[in-house]
């Protein structure tokens, strides 16, 4: 939440009324001190004296002039408010469960302050999972490698690629990524999504989670994204070897 100050020009009665005060103030101090300064021209002690009531006058009135009294404080919450206007009844909640084509044209017209705003909100939900896994006496581990952030973003963790009889599975396991609207597990050959394929929204920003690998060559797609639909940015990857 933010508080914005807006300035409000003089049309209520009462700021009209103490600044015309203070203005008629200033007016009789300035002509005062200068009928004092010509009759105190031979009196150097005295003009000077004057000169410095002058001064001080005039910047007490500035300092009014320009005191909060004449300010109104504005509360908003910033996100609710640019939702709104991007689309009438918009929250980040609703824009965080949108599909893809739904969302996709509010994005082409978000201004970048709005993708940060959502951006910071998500960072500060964490969402947690614990999943097991059955029968793991009976695992095999394929590939291990260990997530890194990217673009400024944290992640921590170890991914596994691990067989149970004959179905194959991706695990994460200690796993902590810094949370963003909409983030997706894909699995890539390269790190790049366009030659990956999706896997699942991703269940957690914290703990352990398990994405069944149906039909997939693993020898291939051997690196592990976290990336943000919505906005098209790369939170996290995994090598695995």
């Amino acid at each position: 939440m933010a508080n914005q100050k807006k300035f409000v020009p003089f049309c209520k009665i009462l700021k009209i009324k103490i600044a015309f005060l203070m203005f008629s103030i200033s007016s009789y101090v300035f002509r005062f001190g200068i009928n004092s300064i010509n009759q105190s021209s031979k009196k150097p002690n005295m003009q000077k004296g004057v000169k410095i009531g002058i001064i001080v006058a005039v910047i007490a009135v500035g300092v009014g002039l320009a005191s909060p009294l004449f300010y109104e404080t504005q509360v908003e919450e910033p996100l609710p408010v640019a939702l709104n206007k991007i689309e009438e009844g918009l929250t980040y909640e609703k824009f965080a469960s949108m599909d893809d084509e739904e969302r996709k044209p509010l994005v082409e017209n978000m201004p970048e302050d709005v993708k940060n705003m959502i951006m910071e909100k998500a960072s500060t939900m964490t969402t947690s999972v614990s999943e097991e896994m059955d029968q793991e006496s009976n695992l095999q581990i394929l590939k291990i490698g260990e997530f890194e952030g990217l673009v400024g973003h944290h992640a921590e963790g170890i991914a596994k690629i691990i067989q149970v009889g004959d179905q194959k599975y991706l695990r994460f396991e200690n796993f902590e990524v810094t949370n963003g609207p909409d983030l997706r597990v894909y699995i890539t050959p390269d790190g790049d999504i366009k030659s990956g394929i999706h896997l699942d929204k991703l269940k957690g920003s914290k703990g352990s989670q398990n994405y069944p690998l149906e039909a997939i060559d693993t020898d291939s797609y051997d690196t592990v994204v976290i990336y943000c639909q919505p906005f098209g940015v790369y939170f996290g990857r995994a090598d695995l070897t």
